[in-house]
């Protein structure tokens, strides 16, 4: 029963998720939701390539996410074509999210 309780570490990604999930099903992303799926990814990408150049201090969810780019090949490589929301096909969300949960299942 407690293998079923979502662990810490896949709530850490939820509204990134919430804003694949959406864009998976063509639906509409609210402002606040895009900005915020646009600085995780900015600051993720970054924190994956070039760790010693942030600037700041990155989100906690810009941190899970970058350890999951540099640990799952199916995420970076999608991830590598996308710099920012508007550059997300459905199918690309769905990739990017079937990587993701493969990550946290137990």
């Amino acid at each position: 029963m407690l293998a079923a309780v979502p662990s810490d570490e896949s709530r850490t990604l939820e509204l990134f998720d919430l804003a694949l999930r959406i864009l998976k099903d063509r639906g509409n992303i609210p402002p606040q939701l895009s900005d915020h799926f646009n600085a995780v990814l900015r600051q993720a990408k970054e924190l994956a390539t070039t760790p010693t150049k942030v600037h700041g201090s990155p989100s906690p969810q810009a941190i899970q996410l970058a350890c999951r780019i540099l640990e799952i090949s199916e995420l970076r490589a999608v991830i590598a074509a996308v710099d920012g929301i508007d550059a997300v096909t459905p199918d690309m969300a769905s990739k990017m999210l079937l990587s993701l949960e493969a990550r946290v299942a137990p």
